[in-house]
């Protein structure tokens, strides 16, 4: 038999390299987790992450053809009053962003404006009319004494169906009634000014129908 001190220190030794054994085996299977862990998680972006919804970032933009009508002008106006109000009332519509305004000329009437319509597919008509204020109320009143006002037809392109109508409140008047000038002795001068109004607010209620205002 061996002595006991021997025997302890034996029995030491083995425990000691039995330890050593079971650590080196730990580290091995540790290493080799964590290996296969990080491939696992690691996969490649997908297509929808990159890929984002594009949108349109342009408004569709309205398209108008504004035309007038003096072919039933009234004796004492001058065709200026008409071509000035149509230059004005585009030129005015254009203001607004998403609006694209072109003329269709000085012979359009509400009827012409109409049939125009019916062969557009995306342009809406617009038909202006140069009235007289003393004519449309009955009163009798001397050529060089009437003012006049702008009326206006919103007409929808295929159908021709006439969406909205309505008048200007800004009379145009002649020159003389302000003190600016007397008339002409061949006929009424309007003023400028109260011409460019007419047009302006002609188009500020055209563009009303649709929502749309310029921006100042």
């Amino acid at each position: 038999m061996l002595p006991k001190s021997k025997l302890v220190w034996l029995i030491s030794l083995a425990l000691l390299s039995l330890s050593a054994a079971h650590g080196q085996s730990g580290r091995r299977s540790t290493g080799g987790s964590t290996t296969g862990t990080t491939n696992t998680n690691t996969a490649p972006p997908t297509t929808a992450a990159k890929t984002a919804e594009k949108k349109p970032t342009a408004e569709q933009r309205l398209q108008l053809l504004v035309g007038i009508n003096r072919s039933d002008a009234f004796t004492s106006t001058p065709f200026y009053v008409y071509d000035t109000v149509l230059d004005n009332c585009i030129r005015r519509l254009s203001e607004a962003d998403i609006v694209f305004a072109t003329s269709g000329g000085n012979n359009m009437n509400r009827s012409e404006g109409v049939k125009a319509a019916k062969q557009e597919t995306t342009r809406w008509v617009v038909a202006l009319e140069v009235r007289s204020f003393y004519a449309e109320s009955g009163q009798k009143i001397k050529p060089e004494q009437d003012e006049l006002y702008v009326e206006f037809s919103v007409i929808e392109p295929v159908t021709g169906k006439v969406k909205r109508s309505g008048r200007t409140q800004h009379h145009i008047y002649q020159n003389g009634k302000g003190g600016i000038s007397l008339p002409s002795k061949n006929g009424p001068v309007y003023s400028e000014y109260s011409l460019k109004q007419a047009g302006v607010e002609a188009a500020d209620r055209i563009l009303a129908g649709f929502d749309i205002k310029v921006r100042e």
